[in-house]
């Protein structure tokens, strides 16, 4: 079973649902959820834990009261904290949900984009084991420094990048560094074209999967995912379908499955299969702490996905 290391941020989701988004200037009425601990890379190393899968944390803890929140949520999982940070707290959203299960974020940064090499280098990371990020930290203002060591990483050592809505602010320089055979980038529709170019988008992640030989998942929500790989045709795994309250986390439980797998040894289908399953589960729950553990995958209608047992 490989390790994974799993960097980026945690950070606080104040979740409100809402009829519909306001227009400028406009007051409307929401329905308070209540707060809850999020962040992409939180909610993969939550959904990891839950599956008790080997984990390193290189999430960042804060100095103020979200990090206090941050430093029992790990505690829940038995992770304890490895990077904390002396001068900023945790950075916090507005989680936004329309009656259709989209949503939408407004984001307050904080000691999450704080990165320099040295601290990363002192991460004891086994020379077959999985990296984890996130783009919104690989763009932020100090995100120079996590790109760096990304791509001075182990050769022996994998990849995977989910970009995010940020991936604009990544240097291309740093896209055109990746690895080839060994990277894998995770994306969804509207992050694929950016990355891609306009047109058929499933020739084209292929083409650009063939080009710079890595992989890509190209997520398309409820309707399922197409797997690119270098020099095969690309091959779509459909969704499971379920009735869905929100879709909060849903990208970071479709990357969380698809670690396992890899954590696992499973083939590649395999592992965008179990992502597909553990997103469909997550988006039937209300919020982005909705990971199953490995017992309520086995007892869901959707147990039959799992390709083999967990180690």
């Amino acid at each position: 079973m490989r390790t994974v290391a799993v960097i980026g941020a945690a950070a606080g989701d104040c979740v409100l649902s809402v009829a519909r988004m306001p227009r400028s200037g406009e007051d409307i009425a929401a329905h308070d959820h209540g707060w809850q601990i999020g962040g992409c890379a939180f909610n993969v190393l939550r959904a990891l834990a839950r599956l008790q899968l080997p984990i390193i944390n290189g999430i960042r803890v804060g100095n103020g009261q979200w990090g206090q929140r941050v430093r029992q949520a790990l505690s829940e999982l038995g992770v304890s904290p490895f990077f904390v940070s002396e001068t900023q707290d945790n950075g916090w959203c507005f989680a936004l949900t329309e009656p259709n299960g989209e949503r939408t974020f407004i984001s307050i940064a904080g000691c999450e984009e704080e990165w320099n090499r040295e601290e990363l280098q002192t991460l004891a990371l086994p020379n077959d084991s999985i990296i984890y990020a996130s783009g919104y930290e690989l763009g932020c203002l100090q995100g120079e420094a996590l790109q760096q060591w990304l791509l001075n990483d182990c050769p022996t050592q994998t990849l995977v990048l989910d970009l995010g809505p940020r991936l604009a602010a990544l240097p291309q320089n740093f896209l055109q560094q990746l690895p080839a055979n060994r990277t894998l980038l995770t994306v969804n529709r509207d992050e694929a074209r950016f990355l891609c170019g306009e047109g058929d988008l499933v020739r084209l992640s292929a083409e650009y999967a063939y080009r710079r030989g890595i992989t890509l998942i190209v997520r398309l929500d409820s309707q399922g995912a197409w797997l690119c790989q270098p020099n095969q045709q690309p091959l779509f795994v459909p969704a499971y379908q379920v009735a869905v309250v929100d879709t909060i986390g849903a990208g970071d439980a479709h990357t969380a499955g698809v670690l396992a797998g890899l954590s696992q040894g499973w083939s590649l289908r395999d592992c965008v299969d179990f992502g597909n399953q553990v997103a469909a589960i997550v988006v039937s729950k209300q919020g982005p702490a909705g990971a199953p553990t490995l017992s309520e995958i086995n007892q869901s209608a959707l147990s039959q996905a799992i390709p083999e047992t967990f180690e």
